[in-house]
């Protein structure tokens, strides 16, 4: 049976290990405008706004916020339904579909510069052992 002190130095190796900065890119990428924009391009239909805020699982003040942003910057459009007057329904604009396509190649380039830095089989590893830890620490 491991000690806590042999736990305690594993999970502080285990944080100092992680590419934080890579991962938090990609999120960021994904929990804002990266997104939105994706869901919208994606989508079949209207899209309202409330839909995006539980897609994300955030308040749809927060998303109002966001999506005014987006708007001012270009990437979106805002009307009222036409079935609903109270919901808004949001649209990409050719604008946000060049934002969303220059986002996946820049993902893309790094990932494809981590595979080729640290190798495919390396990389297999590091996701198998990471999907048995997170496993292992969901239970």
């Amino acid at each position: 049976m491991s000690t806590r002190e042999e736990a305690q130095e594993l999970l502080g190796k285990l944080y100092s290990c992680m590419p934080t900065a890579f991962y938090n890119k990609l999120e960021a990428a994904h929990r804002g405008f990266g997104f939105v924009l994706s869901y919208l391009e994606q989508a079949r239909g209207e899209v309202i706004a409330g839909d995006i805020a539980k897609k994300l699982n955030v308040s749809t003040a927060r998303i109002a916020v966001l999506l005014k942003k987006m708007e001012q910057s270009g990437y979106i459009t805002r009307r009222s339904s036409a079935k609903d007057a109270r919901r808004t329904v949001v649209e990409i604009t050719p604008a946000g579909v060049e934002l969303i396509d220059e986002m996946r190649e820049q993902t893309l380039k790094k990932v494809a510069l981590l595979l080729d830095r640290v190798g495919k089989k390396d990389i297999d590893t590091y996701l198998r052992i990471s999907s048995q830890i997170r496993e292992l620490m969901d239970e």
